[in-house]
């Protein structure tokens, strides 16, 4: 598909826009700017539960802000429990979506995310352009990953995402393991998935790592239960006192600070100083961040894709993380990086140990890596990939 389209992009999470950095936002964020970049006109649908004071003047795209309308029986939802509210305001959004979408002329194809369903109430209109949604990690795989209580309102998510999923035009998600897994919790056909890998601008080449006597660890990721940080935070004492003046750098939200409490509280004394809590940084940090690293860590229990994976080889980091979905289908053991038992914080601390004391490892191992990232996962391949997709989408309506 060469001739210049107009693209709709309906998500609750667009990375500079919402202020919130997820993967998703990361997702359509590239992908906007990626299909600018390549000549073509995008319309970025976003729900807001309240009118946003402004939107960034000097983005490329176009940000139609779907402005939920709640029911008068909020305030009492509100009074009456949490989960109420929260319902009352995710159907205002998906209503609020369908009637901006239905405005917004003459987008030819919609791609949205599962994730909350925006795209809910637009799947049910006669007349409306073909809808492909992105499916990541999905509303039950993150409630149960996280260990969370299969609460109302997780349970009404979830039975919203199954409806949006099954009378979407078309389905897309990112490596063939979770098109694996979407096929079983759904009852899907596998073909009928499409797959479209995440793609980032890569950064420039870095030059190869310089032995250093000081080494350091980058952790990137919220600091959760599904991302692993107590598996790391019990791996680190193994792999830092395995290097005299190794430092550990972890980034990312820590609600309360729990997770550096824990470290300051339970870890040796003298290992302390030597772990960074950094919280969340802005991209320019972040980039410097990656470049200022010697090996990467993120030991996830569950990524549906791992983009933090990517991002880490852009950099020709050597990456180590467990043997779980995610990782499996993004880190090849030996060539790009490490992989250990699901669990098993020794193991995960001896190849930290490991590579903290192997140069040449290093090098190696975040070569290949780069040569990865440019081969699959450049902004460009998505890009290419996405737009088939919808020629593809195309094709089965007509």
């Amino acid at each position: 598909m060469t001739a210049p389209r107009h693209i709709g992009l309906l998500t609750p999470y667009l990375s500079g826009v919402t202020g919130l950095g997820s993967g998703i936002g990361v997702h359509f964020r590239h992908l906007a700017d990626g299909l600018v970049a390549a000549g073509h006109r995008v319309t970025c649908l976003v729900p807001f539960e309240h009118t946003p004071a402004s939107l960034p003047s000097d983005l490329p795209f176009q940000v139609v802000a779907a402005v939920a309308r709640p029911s008068p029986l909020l305030p009492v939802a509100g009074r009456l429990s949490w989960q109420f509210h929260q319902w009352f305001m995710l159907r205002a959004r998906h209503r609020a979506a369908a009637l901006a979408a239905a405005s917004c002329p003459g987008v030819e194809f919609w791609e949205t995310t599962s994730s909350d369903s925006p795209a809910l109430d637009l799947l049910r209109l006669a007349r409306r352009a073909p809808v492909l949604t992105r499916v990541s990690t999905t509303a039950s795989q993150l409630r149960l990953t996280n260990s969370g209580a299969p609460n109302w309102i997780a349970r009404q998510k979830e039975h919203w995402e199954t409806r949006a999923v099954r009378t979407s035009d078309a389905l897309v998600t990112h490596t063939p393991g979770h098109r694996a897994e979407l096929a079983r919790e759904f009852g899907l056909d596998p073909a009928r998935v499409l797959l479209v890998p995440h793609g980032i601008p890569l950064p420039p080449r870095p030059a190869p790592r310089p032995d250093t006597p000081a080494p350091r660890l980058l952790y990137v990721g919220r600091l959760e239960h599904r991302k692993g940080i107590d598996l790391l935070l019990a791996a680190l004492p193994t792999a830092l006192a395995a290097h005299p003046r190794a430092t550990a750098d972890l980034v990312g939200t820590d609600a309360g600070s729990h997770w550096e409490k824990q470290w300051l509280a339970h870890a040796p004394v003298e290992l302390r100083p030597r772990v960074r809590f950094r919280g969340s940084l802005p991209d320019a940090e972040l980039a410097r961040a990656y470049a200022e690293a010697d090996v990467f860590v993120a030991p996830s229990r569950y990524e549906s894709f791992g983009l933090i994976f990517v991002e880490a080889m852009s950099h020709a980091l050597p990456v180590v993380a467990l043997a779980a979905p995610g990782a499996l289908d993004l880190v090849e053991q030996g060539i790009t990086g490490l992989l250990t038992p699901p669990e098993d914080a020794p193991s995960l601390g001896a190849a930290l140990a490991g590579l903290l004391n192997d140069a040449a490892l290093r090098r190696r191992l975040g070569a290949a890596g780069r040569a990865v990232a440019e081969a699959r996962y450049s902004r460009d391949a998505l890009v290419a990939a996405s737009l088939a997709a919808y020629a593809s989408v195309a094709t089965t309506r007509a």
